[in-house]
């Protein structure tokens, strides 16, 4: 982005040799289509911190700064005697670029409802619309599930509930029997699944955006179906979130833990709208505050009050029932003898975060001091017990009720009078220390990721997303702006983007060296090598998994190996185009990327820019095509031009390709196809599909 800082890293690792000890000390900025040097610039030494072994990794890593070119255009960098770039942009349309990727990441996500065309060419007809069953004991699997999820809930000796090992033995008997409807929503990762903490996090997410980030709100823009109605991009994300959590309540007031598949873990081998039949879990009190804090959270936005009215009211009316349900089960079993384990997901503090948080968005939403007296009774924002693992702040529900009481004021629910002085002392402070951790970690690291100084000294690495880690940032640099609070968000964006030593842009249909396998049902049973657009993946991991077919051989394949007590390979590293499920994004963490672009968006040109999408045609395809025969195609897009537009081709049974035109053969007789996606620089999208046919 033109106004803001620009910067190249360069390094290269050696194996066994260790780094390549760069002997350049100066780069240069290239004008692609002239070929001539526009700014020059010295290289500095850019070391990484906090490893703990021998020798140290990413010691000799250069820092290109060209930070003052501003100059818009077309451009790569060059290390004299060493090598130049890919091409890239400096554009004004960067952020939007990658904000508008990951709305249509989302909409990929959208489970109820069809994917098509003109939005994204990943299609599907309408998916999980069938009502989920209520299990009984008749239900094997679910049982088998229950049991083996919940089996070591006498690790915490807090858990004094029962297991819950199967339905029967939850505290909360499911009050509805045979169906429901719990359509909506999206699919909570890699799987179909649906997940009532996760979606509650979604919603927390994008609200709070919405409500905090200036302009956010107003970015209605996105290339969504619901783009251009003058309606809010991010609240209508979070309305279809929370539209399937308020389905999730139980006529108790509880909310269900989940929505599955009724006979196995994961529909694996079939694509979304030819799913299983579904069912839910039991109710668990985790599940219930968050979904309760999320609906109250959405109901007492301003911005989503005027926007939809109806459901405002509806999610606040179900928000109080749901803290009733939990007041009737202290009541009942105590506030620990309450909770019932079922996976991890909101497991790490047992129910505390979550009830923490609900209470904070009933204040905020009510005004009733009976949400805040018992807020500040059980939860102290500077309480190191409340830190995960002892170190990481703002985790989960935590981190919710910590942003949201932070911002009660500034975010229109109610008056900074009516807000305990001393207790929003400590929450902002806990968001300013966050977001220092973040930009600690950030500052740290060789390649500018906040990629935790904690976490290095343990070895480990695993569902790292290098942009959601820079959205606590954000949320500190909303309420006071600073130049090196952007810097870091901007090196944890770029370290995704490919600012990182495998050259790898790790949100997918972005960038010119694509990911082509990754951990997504959707992407396993389409006809396509490329995964829909707009799905992050993690960019630091530990090794790579075990695979049926490959057994352990891509980790015996690393020299130096993964796990060396001395001189392993290095973290960053550690790439390979294939399925590994430590680098699986869940929708908690898209939402956070969102969010953070949506900062970014909104203080750009592009903030105001109309669009929603386009109808592109392919040309030059015949209906009857002769095997063996070159065809030549190309993309027209009505009242578009092209110029400045990136378009990948994918057909049947050829590699994915970037060009104005593409040229292949059908390699064999029978129906056909072949699609092209069009990008521009500020993010907007174009697609295309054709079918026709090949014979002899």
């Amino acid at each position: 982005m033109p106004g803001y800082t620009k910067k190249a890293m360069i390094g290269y690792f050696l194996g066994s040799l260790g780094e390549l000890d760069l002997p350049s000390s100066r780069f240069n900025l290239i004008e692609s289509n002239a070929g001539k040097v526009v700014y020059s610039g010295a290289l500095k030494p850019r070391l990484d911190k906090g490893w703990t072994y021998a020798p140290l990794p990413y010691q000799h890593v250069l820092e290109a700064d060209f930070s003052p070119y501003k100059m818009p255009g077309v451009y790569s960098l060059e290390v004299p005697g060493m090598g130049r770039s890919l091409p890239f942009r400096i554009n004004e349309g960067t952020a939007a670029a990658f904000a508008r990727t990951y709305a249509l990441g989302l909409y990929h996500q959208r489970c109820g409802a069809e994917n098509a065309l003109p939005f994204t060419r990943f299609v599907h007809g309408p998916c999980h619309t069938a009502p989920a069953e209520i299990p009984t004991l008749a239900f094997k699997n679910v049982q088998r599930q229950l049991a083996g999820e919940s089996a070591n809930y006498k690790a915490n000796p807090r858990h004094t509930a029962p297991q819950l090992k199967d339905v029967e033995s939850s505290l909360y008997p499911f009050v509805r029997q045979g169906k429901i409807d719990v359509s909506g929503g999206h699919h909570d990762a890699g799987d179909y699944s649906k997940y009532t903490i996760n979606s509650a996090q979604l919603i927390h997410t994008l609200v709070f955006a919405a409500d905090v980030f200036p302009g956010a709100a107003d970015l209605d823009n996105l290339g969504l179906p619901e783009s251009g109605d003058g309606k809010s991009d991010l609240l209508q994300l979070a309305k279809w979130e929370a539209d399937f959590l308020a389905k999730m309540q139980d006529e108790d007031d509880g909310f269900y833990f989940l929505v599955y598949p009724q006979d196995r873990a994961y529909e694996q081998d079939v694509p979304p709208d030819h799913g299983d039949p579904q069912i839910v879990f039991p109710k668990t009190t985790a599940v219930t505050a968050a979904a309760t804090a999320a609906l109250a959270q959405a109901a007492s936005s301003p911005r989503f009050r005027k926007a939809f009215p109806a459901a405002a009211a509806l999610y606040l009316s179900k928000a109080r029932k749901g803290w009733d349900f939990l007041e009737r089960a202290w009541a009942r079993y105590g506030m620990d003898g309450s909770y019932q384990k079922i996976t991890h997901y909101g497991d790490a503090f047992m129910h505390d975060d979550e009830i923490a948080w609900a209470a904070t968005e009933l204040y905020l939403a009510t005004g009733e001091q009976k949400y805040h007296d018992k807020l500040r009774k059980i939860f102290d924002p500077t309480d190191k017990n409340t830190l995960h693992w002892g170190w990481e702040r703002l985790f989960d529900s935590y981190g919710c009720a910590i942003r949201s009481y932070a911002f009660g004021s500034k975010s229109g629910r109610l008056t900074e009078k009516q807000l305990d002085p001393i207790y929003l002392a400590k929450c902002r402070a806990e968001l300013f220390a966050g977001a220092r951790d973040h930009m600690d970690w950030a500052g740290a690291s060789a390649y500018g990721t906040s990629f935790p100084t904690e976490t290095r000294r343990f070895r480990a690495a695993g569902w790292y997303f290098s942009t959601a880690q820079a959205f606590d940032i954000a949320v500190a640099d909303s309420l006071d702006p600073r130049p090196d609070r952007m810097e870091a968000i901007l090196g944890n964006l770029n370290f995704e983007a490919g600012c990182n030593p495998n050259n790898v842009m790790f949100v997918t249909g972005l960038g010119w060296k694509r990911q082509c396998e990754i951990v997504h049902q959707y992407a396993i049973n389409d006809r396509r090598k490329l995964p829909p657009s707009g799905i992050p993946l993690g960019s630091i991991q530990e090794g790579f998994m075990y695979l049926e077919k490959y057994k352990g051989e891509l980790g015996a394949l690393s020299f130096p190996s993964d796990g060396a007590q001395e001189g392993p390979y290095p973290f960053y590293d550690r790439w390979c185009d294939s399925f590994n499920v430590a680098t699986e994004f869940t929708i908690p963490l898209q939402g956070r990327c969102l969010a953070t672009l949506a900062y970014l968006m909104a203080k750009s040109p592009y903030k105001d820019q109309k669009w929603r999408s386009a109808a592109g045609q392919i040309i030059g395809v015949a209906k009857q095509a002769r095997v063996g025969t070159r065809i030549s195609a190309s993309l027209k897009v009505e009242g578009m031009s092209l110029k400045d537009a990136r378009i990948v081709w994918e057909a049947q049974g050829q590699e994915p390709g970037f060009g104005a035109t593409y040229a292949f053969k059908a390699e064999q007789a029978g129906p056909q196809w072949i699609e092209a996606e069009a990008q521009w620089p500020d993010g907007r999208r174009a697609f295309a599909a054709l079918e026709f046919n090949a014979a002899f």
